[in-house]
């Protein structure tokens, strides 16, 4: 693994939601919230946790308050 994917795996960790990825087996597995995936290669794996955690964050944005009543 070079040391700019250790960094840039660093820094996602480090993000207000953060994005796990660790090696492991010969795959990259990822993790955000409740989301998790593999793949054999760095970029796709961060391109999934990414689509993972706009398309999570959509769904929330764009479901009703709880509570709220409507009128």
């Amino acid at each position: 693994m070079e040391s700019i994917e250790q960094e840039f795996m660093a820094m996602l960790c480090r993000l207000p939601i953060p994005i796990t990825i660790t090696w492991r087996s010969g795959l990259y597995h990822w993790q955000c919230l409740q989301g998790t995936g593999s793949s054999r290669h760095f970029t796709t794996a961060v391109e999934a946790a990414l689509g993972y955690l706009l398309s999570y964050r959509t769904v929330q944005a764009s479901a009703p308050e709880r509570g709220k009543v409507s009128q």
